[in-house]
C-alpha cells in the first residue's frame, strides 16, 4: 500500500510555514509534500484540489465520527473539509474549517473546540504542494481522540493527495 504513496513525502519538522508559530504543548503535527504538474494553482486553489474531492467512504467515517465525539463534547457541524469554492477568502468555510490567513503561497483554515484546535495549512512552494496539519489538543480527551485517529488520518490524507494526482487536478 505504501508503494501506491511513493510520490508524497512525509517532512520531518515542518517549520517553514505559519503554522509553526500556532504550536501550543502538547501538539501533533505533519506535514505531507508532492511534486505538482500544475504550478500556477493557488494555495487556495490546490486545497480545493485536494480536499474538494473526499471519497463516500470517508465522508461515511466522518459522520460516524461524529456520532461518537459529539459524546464526549467535540463541535460536530460538518462531516468534511471540502471548501465551497477554488477561491477562498478570510472567514470562509471549507466544510468545517475557516479560513485564518491567506497570502500568496499560502492558506490557513482552523476549527476550534474544548479539546483542542485544529489548523490545516496549503502551501505552494518551488513547484510542490505541502499539505500541513497542527492540532494543538487543550484536554486529555484531545490528547487520546488525536492518537486514535491517527492511523485514519495517515491514510485518509495520503489517499487524497493520490486521488488529485492521480486525476491530474495537482
Amino acid at each position: 500500500m505504501l508503494r501506491i504513496f511513493s510520490s508524497i513525502t512525509s517532512l520531518k519538522h515542518p517549520n517553514d510555514d505559519n503554522l509553526a508559530e500556532k504550536s501550543t504543548m502538547p501538539f501533533f503535527r505533519d506535514a505531507l509534500q508532492t511534486k505538482i504538474s500544475q504550478s500556477h494553482l493557488t494555495p487556495s486553489q490546490l486545497q480545493y484540489a485536494i480536499f474538494g474531492y473526499l471519497p463516500t467512504w470517508v465522508n461515511h467515517l466522518m459522520s460516524l465520527r461524529n456520532k461518537i465525539v459529539r459524546i464526549f463534547g467535540f463541535n460536530v457541524g460538518m462531516n468534511s473539509v471540502k471548501p465551497g469554492c477554488d477561491e477562498l477568502k478570510i472567514g470562509d468555510t471549507a466544510g468545517f474549517l475557516t479560513v485564518i490567513e491567506k497570502s500568496e503561497d499560502e492558506i490557513i483554515s482552523y476549527a476550534d473546540d474544548k479539546h483542542m484546535t485544529f489548523y490545516l495549512s496549503v502551501r505552494n512552494h518551488n513547484n510542490t504542494v505541502v499539505i500541513s496539519s497542527l492540532v494543538n489538543q487543550k484536554t486529555i480527551i484531545g490528547r487520546i481522540y488525536v492518537n486514535a485517529i491517527l492511523p485514519f488520518h495517515y491514510i485518509i490524507a495520503r489517499i487524497m493527495i493520490h486521488n488529485a494526482i492521480k486525476a491530474k487536478r495537482i
